[in-house]
């Protein structure tokens, strides 16, 4: 080095390098402990805001009075059934102070109306809880009918109102296009699906998977949400749907549901009390549940075996299609390209698929009527131009199981000579029927359901089901529904208006103008 010159230092990046990796690894693991401890901290179960310590006779010859504890506060309230009717219509501190408040009526001006969907909790589920003393804000929780097929889409369509959707599920055959559409992207946007639109809380699309993969994190996280949204929110009526609890009914047992189903009980009744007599409450499910484990539809394999072909879209005359999504007890069949002159060979098919086991009924036709196939023979079932009267002729069978239904309506003198019964008949009669309301049922899935029916549709046995080959790896189904039998077709409605009527159908539950209802009030995100 020359003499006077500043000496020049250079260090190796090699050394600088242990520190570089020491950073990110150590920023990985903070992210990581982050993560951890967000998804432990997530779907927690709700405060419980009003404790119960106490079940006692309201006063002689009377109901019972709850006595609850407010968390935070130590401050005791009775909420009183004092017309024995099993129902609460006086709240109260205890002594009787100012805070004490009745039943808000069904016409008050100033009271919110929250109008709720469990999704997918059957009825003899909910009336059990109600019988335990659970929910005595609401009436006793009468059955809801369902549409067929028992599933979210028709039943929600049905009960809000709405304008049909493209298909059962979110992913269907659009006939127009002759090929498969919607699917995951239906799931997260909620494109085309008209009664999304209607509601002011919904279970965010991403997070309806997730529901299956930390189901109960899922369902409390719903819950909150769904608690939050309306406390923020400026609407008068205010329309929810809690989707993850029929996720937790298809993979949990009955016994675990009506644990979970105890914390919606406590969220409500806090909205309920703390609205201090200015909060109505509807709360319904839109469909029941088999509450059986089921197994899979070998459906591919036995088609092939009768000269059908299982395929995406309609070229041939023995090609069908029938979507696969979720896991349910129905099929939806499309049969016939548009562009060739067949023979109706709805009938041929249907019978080949009552030989499948695990098949119960299968229904085609429209117009006038359906024609019905089962292993225990065949139907028809007619309808006059408005639907108000159903004519039923077995042929060679009955399907329905209704020779005992129709032989005391004739005895009754509710059945004319060529065999017609009104509508209301029909309903009152088959309301605890294996197959409840089928007449009704089957008319509206013929007539007016969602924009691309189904060729056939066909009604599983509990304890089968059809869906989505790479979904079956990820579930075990504890339970499921679409059918048209009895446990899943009745959902429940309760409401803290009054007793509700029974049977109910789901177009009737709600009125027909929510829309107006609802007035200008600011919308909540979904």
């Amino acid at each position: 080095m020359a003499a006077g010159a500043t000496p020049v230092l250079y260090y190796s990046p090699v050394r600088r390098r242990p520190k570089i990796f020491l950073g990110i690894l150590m920023g990985l693991i903070g992210l990581g402990a982050a993560l951890a401890w967000r998804i432990t901290t997530w779907g927690r179960p709700l405060p419980v805001a009003y404790r119960r310590v106490a079940v006692t006779p309201a006063h002689p010859g009377s109901g019972r009075s709850f006595a609850y504890l407010r968390a935070g506060t130590g401050d005791r309230t009775i909420t009183a059934d004092t017309d024995a009717d099993g129902t609460v219509d006086t709240v109260l501190a205890e002594g009787g102070d100012i805070s004490s408040f009745v039943r808000p009526r069904p016409d008050d001006p100033e009271a919110r109306w929250l109008i709720l969907c469990l999704d997918g909790v059957p009825y003899e589920e909910m009336l059990a809880l109600w019988e335990e003393g659970y929910f005595r804000e609401f009436f006793r929780p009468v059955p809801l009918i369902s549409p067929f097929p028992s599933d979210s889409e028709s039943a929600l369509t049905d009960a809000f109102h709405a304008g049909p959707v493209p298909g059962y599920e979110h992913r269907y055959f659009d006939r127009g296009r002759n090929r498969l559409a919607g699917g995951p992207l239906t799931t997260l946007t909620g494109q085309h699906v008209p009664y999304l639109g209607v509601l002011d809380y919904d279970m965010p699309g991403p997070f309806k998977g997730l529901a299956y993969v930390l189901p109960e994190k899922s369902y409390r996280a719903d819950l909150g949400r769904l608690r939050g949204r309306f406390l923020a929110s400026g609407e008068k009526v205010f329309l929810a749907h809690i989707a993850s609890s029929d996720s937790l009914y298809h993979i949990r047992s009955a016994a675990d549901m009506r644990r979970l189903l105890v914390e919606a009980d406590s969220l409500l009744r806090e909205l309920y009390l703390d609205a201090g007599g200015k909060l109505r409450l509807t709360v319904f499910s839109d469909h029941g549940n088999s509450l059986e484990p089921s197994r899979p539809l070998p459906l591919r394999e036995f088609l092939e075996s009768r000269g059908w072909q299982l395929r995406d879209r309609l070229e041939g005359s023995k090609d069908i299609v029938v979507p696969a999504y979720g896991l349910v007890g129905f099929l939806a069949v499309y049969w016939g390209p548009p562009f060739l002159r067949l023979p109706p060979l709805h009938g041929e098919l249907a019978r080949d698929l009552t030989q499948l086991e695990g098949v119960d009924l299968v229904v085609y036709g429209g117009g006038g009527g359906v024609t019905i196939e089962s292993a225990r023979g065949q139907a028809r079932l007619s309808w006059n131009q408005d639907a108000t009267a159903f004519r039923y002729q077995p042929r060679g069978g009955d399907p329905l199981e209704l020779a005992g239904v129709l032989a005391t309506l004739k005895q009754e003198g509710k059945m004319d000579a060529a065999g017609w019964v009104k509508d209301v008949d029909l309903l009152a009669a088959t309301a605890d029927h294996r197959y409840p309301d089928p007449g009704y049922r089957l008319w509206q899935w013929a007539t007016n359901h969602v924009r691309n029916r189904a060729d056939l549709l066909v009604s599983l046995r509990p304890g089968t089901f059809y869906g989505s080959g790479s979904f079956q790896g990820i579930v075990d189904l504890a339970s499921t529904h679409g059918a048209l039998d009895r446990g899943q077709s009745l959902g429940f409605a309760m409401s803290t208006d009054g007793p509700l009527p029974s049977p109910l159908r789901s177009r009737d539950l709600l009125p027909k103008d929510l829309a107006v209802l609802k007035g200008t009030g600011k919308r909540g995100a979904n």
